[in-house]
This record gives C-alpha cells, structure tokens and sequence, in this order.
C-alpha cells in the first residue's frame, strides 16, 4: 500500500482534479462595471432557445492589434453566452484561408453584404494596409442574419471605434437572437397621405423596422366619407409614424388624430415648419427663400405642450455639402461646411441616446415647450454655437463657400427634438367637434408623442434609382446616426425595453495616450529587454554565492 500511496498523489489524484475542474463551470466577473457578466434579458432569451444557432464569426486570422481586441472579446462574450445555452454552434472562419485573390474575395465578401474594413498602419516606416471583415452570421436553419461587430460613428479614432465596438457586441448578438427567435411582431402604422415622405426615400427606415414589426400603411383620405370607420381603423396601432407630411389636415383629419393620442396611441413625428424650394437651391438658381409653413396642426401642438418656431436653425458644427470647384474637365468637387445641415448631438438618459454619434438634421427649426401637466424630455438638440433665423428668409448656396465667423453663432442650443409623456388634454376641448362620436370619445387621455423639427431626418439619398443606407451621405462617404437613433426612439414607443436596455449598457474602457505611449516607447522598449535578463543575472548571482557560501569550506 505504501509503495501506491505516491502513485495515487502524483498521477491519479491530479487526473481527477483535471476531469473535475473540466466539467465546472465556474466563473467570476471581477470588473466594476461587471463587463463580462451578461444582461438579464441575454440570459433569459438563450434560456428560451429551442433549436440549434450556427454562428460564423469572420473576424479572425492575422488581425492588427486593435482588432485582436475586438476578437478576443467577442470569443470571450460567446463563452459567457455558452454558460446558458447548448444551442450555439460556433465556428471563427477565417475568409482568407486557402490563399484567394483579396480582390476577388472582397467582391463576393460585399455581394453577400459583408463589405470589409481597410485599416492603415506605419510599420518600419512603411505604410501597411489590412483588409479585415468585422461580421458574423446566425443561421437558424431557415433564415440568416449578418451581425455587424464594428460600430462606426463619425469623429471616431480607431480606439474610440473599438472601445465602441465592444461596448455594443452583446447588444448586435441579443438583436441578432430577438429578430432570429420573433415569432409575433406588433403592429405600427405609417402615414401615406398628406403627402408625406415618398416611399423610396423611407425605404431604408421601413426597412430596419421590419424585423421587429409589422407596418401597414396608413390613409387618413381613404375613407372621408365615414370618418368613424378611420378612425376605429387608425385605433388598431399603438403607434402612426407621421414623416414630413407637407399637405394640410383638415379639422376632421385633426381630431381623429387627436382622439386616436387620447386613446391611448402614440405618435412619432418629423415635420418641417419652414418650407424650402430645393430643386431651386439645389440645382437651378442656387437660391431659394425659405418661408413659414403650416399644415394647420399648430393650435393642437400648443395644446399638446410645444410649438414648432417658423424658423430656420444655423449651426457652427454642421454637416458639408458638395458643390463645383471650376468647369468641364477641370472642375473639382469640395465638401464645404453648411450651417443649414445641423449635426445634433443625442441627449443621454435611461432609454435613447447613449453610445449614440451624430444625427443630421436639414433645415431644422427650434422646438418651444410649454408648461403644462406633460413630462417632456428633450432628445436632440443642436449644438451651443448655433443660430436661428426668422422667416421668410433667402437662402443662396454660395454661402457654404463662404468663411463661417464663430462669433455670429452666439446662441445656445435649439431643441430640435422632444418626447412629451402623460396625460393630453385633447385640442378639441370646449370646441364644437368636426365629427360627432358616440363611442371612444375622449377629452384626455394617456399616451407619447415624440417629434422632430426635421421632415428628412428618416429619410434616405437615393442612387440610380435605388435607396441607399439612412444616414450616409454618398457625396462625402460620411455615414451618420440617425438610422440607430430613430430606431431607438420606434423601440421606447412601442415599449420594447429589452433592445433599449442591452443597448445603453456602458462597459468602462480605458484609453491609451499615443502621444504619450510614442514619447516613452523607445525606454519601454529597452527596458522589456533588459529586464528579465537583469533578473536572471540577479538569481544566477544569488545562486552562486548560496552555492559558494554552502560548499566554499
């Protein structure tokens, strides 16, 4: 027994300690802002899941070293993920095994929407270019999704694009899962009459809704005849998305309207309230006048707690526009900043606008709120060196070329988007009613309007004929925010929590200084390399004056 007692120490006991610590799993997020610990509602979905995920991620390979940090917390998120489910097949592809043409296998890499990333790096005083694709795919057997695992806003450094990146991974995936797994999908009615934004230039709105929710169109027109029908039509969805509508309400189309926020159906608006010319700016004449406009809702907005001023709003942190440099051959096209194009920034609070980039905005106009019994919050507003001018004013497109002077931005910022929450009082209170209602007549009710003073905000450029992706301009290849954030604002209407609260998770990423890391890099450097020798040469010392002083008699 004696003779196997050392045999069971060294060898057997230590294989079962191997097989034991194989099958816990056990693990302990010790990071202050629990970084690697997963949303409740992360957990609860992959708990649910009946059937086998494949998940292809395709950031992987010879990455440069920002993105190895992208990939090591992806890998890392998945093994949290895994501590819930056993239906997650996970493969990391690396799209250049096997030593294709780049070229080639970018273009099929883009066909299949996966266009990659280029990245530019100085290595020995040489300029090194690296073609990454940061996306993953989930397929459920029936339908596959693209996961993008790089989050772009404009002004981003490269740091600031992968602190970002990873501050939204379990977001992308849980969005991934929720459209994936959806079974039922709520319903949201757009407006299509009163001549609001034109099919093609929502397309791209509409588009990134549809995952979530079923969208009907809606005509307020259709039915003039029997108005009560419309509007027990209209009360059928808890939300109506109003988009640039340029045609006038009548009273009838007003309180139907009205009656269908006292109900209890929200609505989401963006509305110009200044009308502007701009096949006349922007191609004829280079010149419009930009005047007041009303679409005869003013008296029910100030009933409702605010007013859309018939002004125009002028911001020092603007968008550019192109325009023509010289003629024919030798013309050249240059983005000059236009004050016109106001870049608003997101206001942060519990449900919209963290992480969020900037949104633009054309020809917005300042939003006045009221008092009243509403609880309003302010969602966007432009920047602190902005402008307002009063209408009728004329508009010349020569002006981008011009010197923008700081000091005649002297105004604070203008609101230029607001939530209004709680009980409405209806703008048909002590007022003869256009309609007599038997049924669901209300003079006040709870409901929640969100509006922005920007008809285009939703909408889209359109290229030869088809729409591009909202919020990127394809004459300055910038791509700006206003798709995710409007997103967020449909999610808070319909009261769809779950994507809201996994977005606005904040993870605390420290920042490296390149200045300062390139300053004492040369010393770093050296001293990595001297280090462990020094430190052999000190135990290698040590061990030879222990030897001397033991043996040295």
């Amino acid at each position: 027994m004696k003779n196997k007692f050392p045999l069971i120490i060294n060898i057997i006991l230590p294989l079962v300690l191997i097989v034991m610590v194989q099958r816990i799993h056990l693990r302990w997020d010790a990071t202050q802002d629990q970084r690697y610990t997963l949303n409740k509602n992360t957990a609860i979905l992959l708990q649910e899941l009946k059937q086998p995920l494949k998940i292809d991620v395709f950031l992987t390979g010879k990455l440069p070293a920002d993105y190895l940090r992208l990939q090591r917390e992806i890998s890392t998120l998945i093994k949290s993920m895994e501590q819930h489910t056993d239906q997650l097949v996970v493969s990391f592809i690396d799209p250049f095994e096997g030593g294709g043409n780049t070229e080639t296998l970018v273009a099929e890499m883009t066909e299949f929407g996966l266009p990659p990333e280029y990245t530019v790096a100085d290595q020995n005083q040489a300029v090194e270019q690296t073609v990454v694709f940061p996306w993953a795919m989930i397929n459920d057997g029936n339908k596959t999704l693209r996961i993008p695992l790089l989050e772009k806003v404009l002004g981003d450094d490269q740091q600031q694009k992968i602190n970002r990146s990873i501050t939204q991974l379990e977001f992308q995936f849980f969005d991934a899962f929720y459209k994936i797994t959806q079974k039922q999908k709520p319903s949201l009615a757009v407006l299509t009459s009163h001549r609001t934004s034109e099919a093609i230039k929502i397309a791209d709105f509409i588009r990134s809704l549809q995952p979530y929710y079923k969208l009907a169109s809606f005509d307020l027109k259709a039915l003039e005849d029997d108005p009560k029908k419309t509007l027990e039509n209209l009360q059928r969805f808890p939300l109506l998305l109003i988009s640039n509508p340029t045609e006038t309400f009548s009273e009838t189309e007003k309180y139907l309207l009205d009656q269908h926020l006292l109900n209890g159906g929200k609505q989401w608006w963006a509305i110009n309230a200044v009308a502007i010319n701009k096949d006349s700016l922007f191609t004829s004449s280079g010149s419009a006048v930009a005047v007041g406009r009303s679409i005869n809702m003013d008296n029910a907005f100030f009933k409702y707690g605010f007013r859309l001023q018939k002004n125009l709003i002028k911001d020092l942190y603007c968008a550019p526009v192109v325009l023509a440099s010289g003629s024919n051959r030798e013309a050249q096209y240059l983005p000059y900043p236009w004050p016109y194009y106001p870049l608003g920034k997101p206001k942060e609070n519990k449900w919209l606008g963290s992480h969020s980039g900037n949104v633009l905005m054309p020809f917005s106009s300042t939003i006045d709120t009221l008092i009243n019994s509403l609880q309003k919050t302010i969602l966007i507003s432009s920047s602190d060196f902005s402008q307002s001018l009063q209408t009728p004013i004329g508009i010349e497109l020569k002006e981008a070329s011009e010197k923008l002077i700081p000091a005649v931005f002297d105004q604070k910022a203008q609101t230029t988007g607001v939530l209004l929450k709680g009980k409405f009082n209806s703008a048909f209170e002590n007022k003869i009613k256009p309609v007599m209602l038997k049924e669901g007549k209300k003079i006040r009710g709870e409901s929640e309007m969100i509006v922005f003073s920007s008809g285009a905000i939703a909408e889209n450029q359109v290229d030869k004929g088809q729409p591009l992706e909202l919020g990127y301009d394809k004459w300055t290849n910038n791509f700006y925010f206003n798709k995710a954030f409007l997103q967020q604002s449909i999610h808070y209407l319909m009261g769809n929590e779950k994507l809201l609260n996994i977005k606005n998770k904040s993870i605390a990423l420290p920042r490296l200084n390149i200045e300062k890391v390139k300053s004492f890099s040369g010393g770093l450097k050296l001293a990595l390399l001297l280090t462990p020798l020094l430190i052999l040469l000190f135990f290698g010392v040590l061990l030879h004056w222990l030897r001397i002083r033991k043996f040295g008699q």
